[in-house]
């Protein structure tokens, strides 16, 4: 298990999200594989399925999944979040 902090960036004005390189590969977010999003009052998860709504985007070399605008609630631009990587689950939340 590995843990980032991270700060919700702005693009357009809105929330963003971006993840991207060897932390992903080594939850098995790999380039082309599909997840899916469940929000909570604080709290993000996404997990790998084989029907998954969403696609991890990027090259093999360099995975990348972007969230922006909805994707990102809870979490406004600004907010400073953790973001843990667990194989198959990557769980975003407030940092404390």
């Amino acid at each position: 298990m590995t843990t980032q902090l991270y700060t919700v960036r702005s693009n357009r004005n809105r929330a963003r999200i971006w993840i991207e390189g060897a932390r992903l590969t080594s939850a098995g977010f790999t380039h082309g594989a599909r997840y899916n999003v469940t929000s909570t009052a604080n709290v993000l998860v996404l997990a790998l399925a084989d029907d998954g709504a969403r696609k991890v985007a990027g090259a093999a070399a360099r995975p990348i999944i972007d969230m922006s605008g909805r994707s990102c609630q809870p979490f406004d631009t600004g907010d400073d979040v953790s973001i843990t990587y667990q194989q198959g689950v990557i769980t975003i939340e407030r940092a404390a």
